[in-house]
């Protein structure tokens, strides 16, 4: 079974980096980043969605 795609998020406020799935790269697009709250954008998450 191979692992799920993930994506690089890249905080464009604080920053911070981290490894998120399409699950959680859809979650930062609606929320924000986790850490400071900053809106996100799709590049800021390694841009398109991956494709199932």
């Amino acid at each position: 079974m191979t692992p799920p795609p993930t994506h690089t998020f890249v905080c464009p406020e604080c920053r911070r980096s981290i490894e998120v799935d399409d699950a959680m790269r859809a979650t930062l697009l609606e929320t924000g980043c986790v850490v400071c709250g900053a809106p996100v954008t799709e590049e800021d998450v390694g841009g398109a969605p991956a494709m199932s």
